[in-house]
């Protein structure tokens, strides 16, 4: 778990960088890592959870797989 520039716990995949951003990311099935910046934790925390969901149902990254049928 990452940590903010006062040593406290942000969550899972979140850290604070030097210059105040939260920095968010996680890998996603295909195995690629995926990473953005924001302002707070609570966004950085709601786009983890959005983009998990959209990977598991294969909504946002789905033009990066072949899907044969």
């Amino acid at each position: 778990m990452g940590k903010n520039l006062k040593g406290r716990e942000c969550g899972k995949g979140i850290y604070q960088r030097k210059d105040g951003l939260y920095s968010a990311r996680f890998v996603d099935r295909a195995g690629k890592r995926h990473e953005k910046y924001f302002q707070t934790v609570p966004e950085a925390r709601n786009w983890i959870a959005d983009t998990k969901y959209a990977d598991t149902h294969a909504e946002v990254f789905c033009r990066h797989r072949y899907y044969g049928g």
